[in-house]
């Protein structure tokens, strides 16, 4: 979990890296911090579970759950925009509520796993369940960004934080992490996120915006993805994102409000496989030869040749003197500095100039 792909251990380069537990840290230059976002995507217990075993086969780092109460996150009357499916939302949240009971056995379950459990509450009232379970990660919705009074509420439990950013402007993100940092808290990753579920319009995702928060806010970034796609969470790794979050489900036919357009078990190996190359692909960003390009290098980079045989004191000119592979011999770049000398011995048509051969 969180480590390299070569089996090396990583140390955070970055001093603003998130320590997550003495196996987990998250940051620049570390494996993609992976979320399998659960969610209320199933009905019974069982299926819960399930889908945290899934999950872990997937080689996901960490499972999210959503801790709500119907009365303290919406009003009774209030539905959901037609591209969220429409439909009471308070009906609806009713329905999903997970017991004190259920959250123990989730994140029970994930830990026999090794994953990181963690959930996103909605409200105060929800802190001291998520506090008893010890969680090692508050996750806050994109939809409580601007509630500074719970953001820093929670940023004073003194655990890491993250925050979803859809919807919003840049300048009301920094003013969340400002009053997160205030409260004292400095542990804090924030997710680039568009919050319209699935994404229809991939012109929309705005991906550079990873680019742009990292510039602008100094801290680690990651990305909440709700598109549907295997092409985005490539791209936002390669982009910096330190997290990927995606919606995940056990079955697309479970009758769950988001299980349809999530990702199943299939989707989510493809998607953990491709970051991890990526990552690979990725390196240190120093740009100098391979080590598998050494043969590649002598032997097919090029030298001064003999155009002709070239006799003991002749002296060489771009007449008696061409270019060819491979690249044992005189750089051709050395070419103004070998020119005009002499051969001290003679050189055969054809054969590689070296520094030793001529004065």
């Amino acid at each position: 979990m969180n480590r390299p792909a070569d089996g090396s251990t990583a140390t955070p380069g970055d001093p603003r890296a998130i320590h997550v537990s003495e196996r987990v840290t998250i940051g620049a230059g570390l494996p993609t911090f992976v979320i399998a976002e659960i969610g209320y995507n199933f009905n019974t217990l069982d299926e819960g579970l399930a889908s945290i075993d899934a999950a872990a086969d997937c080689g996901v780092d960490a499972v999210k759950f959503q801790t709500f109460r119907a009365e303290t996150i919406v009003t009774r009357d209030v539905a959901f925009p037609p591209e969220a499916g429409g439909g009471n939302q308070f009906d609806e949240f009713k329905r999903y509520e997970l017991s004190a009971d259920w959250h123990a056995q989730l994140f029970a379950r994930a830990r026999q796993h090794g994953l990181v459990p963690f959930s996103t509450p909605s409200h105060q009232s929800d802190l001291p369940l998520l506090e008893r379970l010890n969680t090692e990660i508050y996750k806050l919705g994109s939809d409580d960004l601007t509630n500074l009074p719970f953001q820093t509420a929670v940023a004073r439990l003194g655990r890491p934080m993250i925050i979803s950013t859809g919807m919003a402007y840049l300048w009301e993100v920094a003013q969340t992490v400002e009053a997160i940092r205030q409260a004292g808290n400095e542990q804090l990753v924030v997710l680039h996120c568009l919050s319209n579920y699935p994404i229809k319009d991939l012109a929309e995702v705005n991906l550079r915006a990873i680019c742009r928060l990292a510039a602008g806010l100094g801290v680690p970034i990651g990305y909440s993805d709700h598109t549907t796609t295997l092409s985005a969470p490539v791209a936002a790794v390669t982009l910096g994102a330190c997290v990927y979050e995606r919606h995940f489900t056990l079955d697309k036919r479970l009758p769950a409000p988001d299980a349809a357009l999530s990702a199943d078990p299939a989707e989510m190996r493809r998607i953990v496989a491709l970051i991890r190359e990526t990552e690979r692909m990725l390196g240190d960003g120093r740009k100098r030869p391979a080590r598998s390009e050494r043969d590649m290098r002598r032997d097919t980079r090029k030298s001064l040749v003999a155009r002709g045989p070239i006799r003991a004191g002749e002296t060489l000119t771009t007449e008696n003197v061409t270019v060819k592979r491979p690249g044992h011999g005189i750089d051709p770049r050395e070419l103004p500095l070998a020119l005009e000398r002499a051969a001290k011995r003679d050189i055969p048509a054809d054969a590689i100039i070296t520094w030793d051969a001529i004065g």
